[in-house]
């Protein structure tokens, strides 16, 4: 879920040290897409090994003095090696320089692109290693002095792998000794090496590999550089002195760290002071959330519903005929997936035959981009690219999800990260401005900031020259409804509800603009962001194919499949599978069911209901538990974007429901 990064020259390389920086700086800021929250690199000279971390994006940090200094450092040394990491915070918070990277431990020094989303198990089962920072890379180095890595390193690395779950892409160094070891599970991880072997750079990415030897190749000799992959599953090995490298599978027993060097490490860590630790919650905060997240759920239950399906008269739009029946029920028509053949068909009818990656697989951490990469993978025995858009508001069980299933599939992992700081801001002066105002219609604008998803997938599709995008987008889950309560609750002549073509788009548009009018809170510095993702999702021809149109959903199967084959996690507090990579869900399903008295859950439900996947006294039968709130998730959405979920939720209480006028 980060970016790492790196070059190193040997005494024969005849490179000046500007150029040498100037790769750094390109290799960092191509990187910082991966992660902008905390940055830091290693570096490595004949005496010295110098740590910097610093909880400020990689941009802002090759702009410090600091940066600047380490590479005077190296300055005359006959082994030159710098590794950096642009990190997005996952375990461990950034305002605690130990939890940034590089991590270091004894004679230990690596940088970790991934999660190991087992590290507390670990810990705990093995007492008597002493965990020094919250930081899941720590993990490893404990394992590796567990098994000795001094005595045999690939027994030893074998072995700390073998307890490992999630995604492990590193670069490490020991003190004492000349080499790098480079690694990856999932194969998110490049090298670049000159014709003569004494110039090496790595990245995450192939692009940005391409980019930066692009760029140096302009200013600089072109050193016939060779771009390839770290096979998933295997290592490198590279004298930093010499350049030779041989590969960890083609290393049955070495003891390649073992060495006569006593290179010091110094350590300086870049506080901004602009950060904070998120809030711990308290029993008495949490308490008060669950007496104040409260329905009124008689009152829901008297409201009219369908006689087929479960949508309620508070459903924007909806009409009943002389049986009871909505419209909704009344037009839709059953979807029928076209197949597996028709899905290779349209596959290769993009095709070039010329990439390494049959396609590119966006996954979110729920369950059908998760099922979705499985079966590329496994079923269909495709090579699919995983791809990311992290918007600041996948949670953290998401993530890990997403690292257990490239890691247990060796599928290299695209992440875009966004400016998760600034998209938060967002996302908080959006729901500011609605609790000024409450009205449904607006709702929607707390997610603008994801649609760039979209956008983001093409762009890596030309960047990467892959021929398709599989998404993973499922009818029965369509929940056009939240923009309909903004004026479009008249559903035409035809009825057809879920119609968000030509004319209807302008009239969401224009109701978005009435809303800002009548509450200008909403004009604030978010509004760029969200006119962005209003293009992203809807003017963007949809260039990529839908899974779930060619293979029937089957929700038992996707969950069975994940949960016995990919120890695929599920929330700690709601049974429900659907959503749990959105941190946004919990709370504007809330609000709905407050002030509507459904969520989307009725309307997923009424989609099976019409598909014959369930009955309707079935439905009616788990609808409670379904719009059952997350209290964590709740929790977890208001502190991350920074409210006052009590004074949120006595807000959103005080708003009168459509059920009671």
């Amino acid at each position: 879920m980060c970016g790492i990064l790196g070059r190193f020259i040997t005494s024969e390389a005849t490179v000046p040290l500007k150029e040498f920086r100037q790769s750094l700086d390109c290799l960092y800021r191509l990187s910082e897409s991966r992660g902008k929250e905390a940055s830091g690199l290693c570096g490595v000279s004949d005496q010295e090994v110098t740590i910097l971390r610093a909880d400020v994006p990689a941009s802002d940090l090759i702009r410090r003095k600091e940066y600047r200094d380490c590479f005077d450092d190296l300055n005359g040394s006959n082994i030159k090696l710098v590794m950096g990491h642009s990190r997005m915070v996952t375990n461990g918070d950034a305002s605690n320089p130990d939890n940034n990277q590089p991590i270091y431990r004894n004679d230990l020094v690596v940088i970790h692109n991934g999660i190991i989303v087992n590290d507390s198990e670990i810990w705990k089962n093995n007492g008597d290693l002493i965990r020094k920072a919250e930081v899941d890379t720590e993990v490893f180095l404990g394992l590796m002095e567990k098994y000795d890595y001094q005595y045999d390193f690939v027994r030893a690395f074998s072995l700390a792998c073998a307890e490992i779950e999630g995604s492990l892409s590193i670069a490490l160094v020991d003190r004492r000794c000349n080499l790098l070891f480079l690694y990856t599970n999932t194969g998110s991880l490049y090298i670049a090496v000159s014709s003569k072997g004494d110039d090496c750079l790595f990245a995450s990415e192939e692009y940005i590999l391409e980019r930066t030897l692009k760029r140096l190749n302009r200013g600089w000799p072109d050193r016939g550089y060779e771009i390839s992959q770290i096979r998933p599953g295997d290592g490198l090995f590279i004298d930093i002195a010499s350049g030779a490298r041989q590969r960890l599978s083609e290393c049955p027993t070495v003891k390649p760290f073992q060495g006569s060097h006593q290179r010091k490490i110094s350590v300086l860590s870049i506080q901004s002071n602009k950060r904070k630790v998120r809030p711990v919650v308290s029993d008495k905060e949490r308490k008060t959330v669950e007496e104040l997240v409260s329905i009124d759920i008689d009152k829901i239950h008297r409201l009219r519903r369908c006689t087929k399906c479960l949508l309620p008269e508070t459903f924007p739009g909806i009409r009943f005929d002389e049986n009871g029946v909505c419209n909704v029920c009344n037009s839709y028509i059953r979807i029928e997936p076209k197949g597996e053949d028709a899905f290779i068909r349209d596959l290769k009818a993009n095709a070039t035959g010329t990439n390494r990656y049959d396609c590119i697989a966006p996954i979110s951490g729920g369950r059908d981009s998760c099922y979705i990469l499985h079966y590329l993978a496994k079923e269909m025995k495709l090579k699919p690219v995983a791809y990311t858009y992290d918007w600041g508001l996948v949670t953290d069980l998401a993530r890990r999800n997403i690292q257990r299933m490239c890691a247990a599939l060796g599928i290299e992992h695209i992440l875009i990260s966004a400016n998760i700081k600034q998209k938060r801001l967002n996302v908080r002066k959006n729901v500011l401005a609605w609790l000024k105002k409450p009205e449904l219609g607006t709702i929607p604008l707390f997610m603008a900031g994801d649609k760039q998803f979209f956008y983001y997938a093409q762009l890596l599709k030309r960047q990467m020259k892959v021929d398709n995008v599989i998404f993973g987008m499922n009818k029965l889950e369509e929940t056009k409804f939240k923009a309909r309560f903004i004026g479009l609750g008249s559903v035409g002549k035809k009825d057809n509800f879920y119609d968000f073509s030509g004319t209807n788009k302008l009239k969401l548009f224009s109701g978005y603009g009435m809303a800002f009018l009548k509450n200008p809170a909403y004009i604030n510095s978010s509004l760029l962001d969200s006119f962005s993702g209003f293009l992203s999702f809807y003017a963007l021809p949809p260039r990529y194919l839908r899974f779930f149109d060619y293979i029937p959903w089957d929700q038992d199967t996707i969950v069975d499949t994940l949960r016995s084959q990919y120890n695929w996690e599920v929330m700690s507090d709601q049974d429900e599978t659907w959503r749990i990579g959105d941190g946004t869900a919990p709370f504007y399903n809330y609000i709905y069911y407050h002030m509507a008295g459904f969520t989307e859950f009725d309307t997923f439900k009424s989609n099976q209901i019409r598909e014959g996947m369930l009955t309707r006294e079935e439905a009616l039968g788990q609808i409670d538990e379904s719009n059952r709130i997350s209290i964590d998730g709740f929790l977890w959405y208001c502190h991350t974007i920074g409210i006052d979920p009590v004074e949120v939720l006595r807000i959103i209480n005080s708003q009168r429901p459509l059920y009671e006028k």
